[in-house]
């Protein structure tokens, strides 16, 4: 792969949900990327997750400012980002996909980077973000949730890389064979492996409108990320079962101790409340992370498609 010849088609995916106020800079910036880059042909995927706004008529309506092929592809209702980042990677053609987001805070401009290393023979090119533009607590919890990933995944997860990247077409074919339901792109990309490198970015504040990832949805994200990618939170369950045990046996230690060798019976009020207390605990969180595997597996087992395709316009 480290000679690609001139002509190759590079596919570009994009999820949008509500993005109406940014579609027209969003393909200028395409444009002006892939015109510069012009030893490529290009198509560009845009796959609208069931947006309430017009943001697929402003997609048809400015079609022709993308100088190469473009799909569009309409959801029948909101299916979530990750599900859109695969219907775009379902039809894909290009001997290299792009994923970036519509609302420009990864900045096409480095697709050239992302070219250089896929021509050097990457397999996987992903972004690393240096820096957000964005609110104190955001950055805060990105930061605590990318440290818990890359600790407690079964593969290595590189830090503060999301979904921007590329892939080549082998890496590509086999994303598409995985049948799983709770999806994370980043992750799937990382247990693929081959060659891979990240190029580090700053990543600006949003040119227009406001984040579609609301509060629930990160941590749903943050879900599909733990409970997906590792057994962790099972061993976690399993050491909180078995501290409890001991606590108990050190408290019933101290219990025959203060009968037997003091001849008083200890205070047992307070402690059999807290033991009680600590016991309960430690099961339900037991039982839910329990759950949060089992849900996943019964979703699963349904065998429902990712998402539902409303229609497809190509132009």
């Amino acid at each position: 792969m480290a000679n690609v010849p001139t002509g190759s088609k590079i596919s570009i995916v994009i999820p949008v949900f509500n993005e109406a106020a940014m579609i027209t800079l969003l393909l200028e910036r395409l444009a002006a990327t892939v015109r510069q880059l012009d030893r490529y042909t290009w198509e560009l995927i845009l796959v609208d997750d069931g947006s309430v706004d017009d943001s697929a008529q402003r997609i048809l309506d400015q079609a022709s400012l993308f100088p190469g092929k473009l799909l569009l592809r309409r959801f029948s209702r909101n299916f979530g980002h990750q599900a859109a980042l695969m219907a775009g990677l379902e039809k894909a053609s290009g001997e290299a996909i792009i994923f970036i987001d519509a609302d420009l805070q990864d900045p096409p401009e480095l697709f050239a980077a992302f070219l250089s290393h896929f021509e050097k023979g990457y397999d996987v090119v992903y972004g690393i973000r240096k820096r957000r533009d964005s609110g104190l607590w955001l950055k805060l919890s990105y930061k605590i949730f990318y440290l818990l990933f890359q600790k407690m995944a079964d593969v290595s997860i590189p830090l503060d890389a999301g979904d921007f990247g590329l892939i080549s077409r082998r890496a590509a074919n086999i994303i598409k064979q995985m049948p799983e339901k709770d999806l994370l792109l980043r992750g799937l990309r990382s247990w693929v492996g081959f060659k891979q490198v990240g190029v580090p970015y700053d990543r600006p504040e949003r040119a227009a409108g406001e984040t579609k990832y609301t509060l629930r949805k990160l941590m749903n994200l943050a879900a599909s990320a733990f409970f997906g990618y590792s057994s962790l939170p099972l061993r976690i369950s399993t050491g909180c079962g078995l501290g409890a045990i001991l606590l108990g046996l050190l408290y019933g230690g101290y219990a025959l101790y203060g009968k037997w060798v003091l001849n008083a019976n200890p205070p047992g009020w307070t402690s059999l409340l807290m033991i009680v207390l600590l016991l309960g605990g430690a099961q339900l969180i037991s039982v839910g992370i329990l759950g949060e595997y089992i849900s996943r597996i019964y979703r699963q087992s349904l065998s429902r498609p990712l998402y539902v395709v409303a229609d497809d316009h190509s132009l």
